[in-house]
């Protein structure tokens, strides 16, 4: 299965009637992604033009034997999948329908809130989300906190369309080993829109960030080497922090 510029992003996902599909040229239209597609079958849905830079989409299939027989022959044809002349890559996605989120109860945002099941709280550094979710659009922020159902995190986006295209790519799945030596186990991402738009991150700290603010000051835990991060609580609801709200 190709990945794309960022190998260490390739993920084993188990087959799906919906291929994810990258490195897309500018403006991709649907009638080029079912082209693409009905070389294997009948193409029933797509969506594109996803992602930070536009250039990410989504092909459905009638059948999941069509969509695997899609990755196949990209996976041994020294042809790789190409639109416009340029190279494409493709991986299962790990939905099996490609749903508009308008019609759904969990309506699209640029702010996801991520759940990490299998950890402890900590164990999953803010760099390693900051490394995992940045491969698909520039993350302007993240916050985490402890909640009864376990360690999650805030993960603020330029736009909504970038956020749904990393929920998309990641809900479900896990955080690559090498990134958590130490843990022994696995880390399955769970992956919702939060009802946050903005999140007011106050200082740098080992529980939050803003990378639109180099200018932030550390958190005085970071200072004077106490690891006690800013205390998140839960209320109304919703995410609520002292160091982060909306």
């Amino acid at each position: 299965m190709a990945s794309g510029g960022n190998p260490q992003f390739r993920y084993t996902q188990p087959p799906s009637k919906v291929i994810h599909v990258r490195n897309l040229p500018w403006e991709c239209t649907d009638e080029e992604l079912t082209e693409l597609g009905n070389l294997f079958g009948k193409v029933v849905n797509t969506k594109c033009n996803v992602g930070a830079n536009r250039n990410q989409a989504f092909i459905e299939f009638a059948d999941q034997n069509q969509a695997i027989a899609m990755i196949s022959y990209y996976a041994s044809s020294a042809e790789p999948a190409q639109v416009r002349g340029k190279n494409v890559y493709l991986q299962y996605s790990n939905r099996q329908e490609i749903v508009n989120s308008k019609n759904t109860g969990d309506a699209a945002g640029n702010v996801l809130l991520v759940t990490m099941e299998g950890v402890l709280p900590d164990a999953v550094s803010i760099d390693v989300l900051h490394l995992v979710f940045s491969a698909f659009g520039y993350v302007h922020k993240i916050a985490t906190f402890e909640k009864a159902s376990g360690y999650q995190a805030l993960i603020q986006f330029s736009d909504a369309e970038t956020a749904s295209s990393a929920k998309a790519a990641l809900d479900g799945r896990c955080i690559p080993s090498y990134l958590l030596p130490e843990l022994d186990g696995s880390c399955t991402l769970r992956i919702n829109y939060s009802a946050h738009s903005v999140l007011n991150v106050k200082f740098q700290s080992h529980r939050s960030r803003d990378y639109t603010n180099p200018y932030l000051p550390l958190a005085p835990s970071a200072i004077d080497g106490s690891g006690v991060g800013p205390g998140w609580e839960e209320g109304g609801g919703r995410e609520q922090c002292s160091a982060c709200v909306s």
